[in-house]
């Protein structure tokens, strides 16, 4: 039998705290919910909150997805070409950006 504490641990590893958890540790743990785990034990081994398993199972739940949503906000204006050229630009010629 596979540990969930090892699953856990090898897919939050390298994780900031605070920091959005990979689609694949979020299939892991509805995986793990559908194997019979409490959700505090899930948390314990993925060392996440235990309202977090709550909301990634009710996000799967009403979407059947385990990706982000897209972030909201206003677009990029400049491509990343745009925003090259004009740093190259403003090292060229430093008198143009006073």
């Amino acid at each position: 039998m596979v540990n969930l504490a090892e699953i856990g641990a090898k897919l939050t590893a390298g994780r900031q705290p605070g920091q959005e958890l990979s689609p694949t540790a979020r299939a892991a743990i509805i995986g793990a919910v559908a194997a019979g785990a409490s959700q505090s034990a899930i948390a314990r081994a993925f060392r996440i909150d235990r309202t977090a398993v709550y909301h990634i199972l009710q996000r799967f739940e009403s979407s059947t997805t385990v990706e982000s949503k897209p972030r909201i906000g206003r677009p990029e204006i400049l491509t990343c070409r745009e925003k090259r050229y004009n740093l190259q630009l403003a090292k060229r010629r430093p008198q143009l950006t006073t």
